[in-house]
């Protein structure tokens, strides 16, 4: 295959939503993660729960995580959900050259716990970046009212350019990746996990299991940057 074919090939395989996954050199992987735009807006969230809960950058300049719309409704009506909105922060505004960074999808090589994907289409149509142990693989969402055919030569010193979508608003969305060290204290510990307040979605609740994936985020603040954790190998315990 030539490079221009391998290119047309790609372009098509993630011509409605670019999937992607992180494996580590024991064979175990992610969440699988999908990556879209909307008219003038853009998402993301891991595929198994995108129908539930996502990650939104909105052309009003606000940033969002919250619960999908028929999810959240079917849940308020259940008496669960108290707000469809979970965070809310002002996205970092792009000048007309350059780009900003808006989040961060992070996936740690020692917390992937899952099986390699069964399907054969879905293996065909997501990208799957190695890591090594003690790293993460970092894919940085950049916002730009640059060309990215400019623009991109002045990223490569942050990652490797991946995709760029644009949209209806002419902004410029660009995906790089790369692998860097991942520091364990980012994430929360056992104290703070037990004091943490639970929010169950399920009515008939969830029974014991040892290899959940959480997915976990900060508060970035108006003008920052989100970081979005990708944990597996959770365990939840009914008491």
């Amino acid at each position: 295959m030539t490079p221009d074919e391998f290119e047309r090939s790609l372009d098509k395989a993630f011509s409605d939503r670019i999937r992607l996954v992180a494996e580590n050199p024991h064979g175990q992987f992610s969440s699988a993660w999908m990556f879209w735009g909307n008219n003038s807006d853009f998402y993301f969230s891991a595929k198994i729960i995108s129908d539930r809960i996502k990650v939104s950058l909105h052309e009003n300049g606000r940033g969002y995580v919250a619960y999908d719309k028929p999810h959240f409704e079917k849940k308020r009506a259940e008496g669960i959900v108290p707000a469809k909105t979970v965070l809310e922060w002002a996205l970092p505004k792009p000048a007309l050259s350059g780009a900003v960074h808006a989040a961060s999808l992070i996936l740690p090589a020692d917390y992937c716990r899952a099986a390699p994907l069964s399907d054969r289409s879905s293996r065909k149509r997501t990208l799957v970046l190695g890591i090594e142990d003690g790293c993460c693989a970092e894919i940085g969402v950049f916002l730009s009212h640059e060309h990215p055919a400019t623009l991109e030569a002045k990223l490569m010193a942050l990652g490797k350019p991946m995709f760029v979508i644009t949209l209806e608003n002419k902004m410029h969305v660009l995906l790089l990746a790369r692998s860097r060290p991942f520091d364990r204290a980012c994430l929360p510990s056992d104290e703070q996990t037990a004091r943490a307040r639970t929010l169950l979605l399920e009515t008939e609740g969830i029974p014991d299991n040892d290899n959940l994936n959480a997915m976990l985020w900060n508060d970035p603040g108006d003008g920052g940057t989100l970081q979005v954790i990708d944990v597996g190998g959770v365990r939840w315990k009914n008491h």
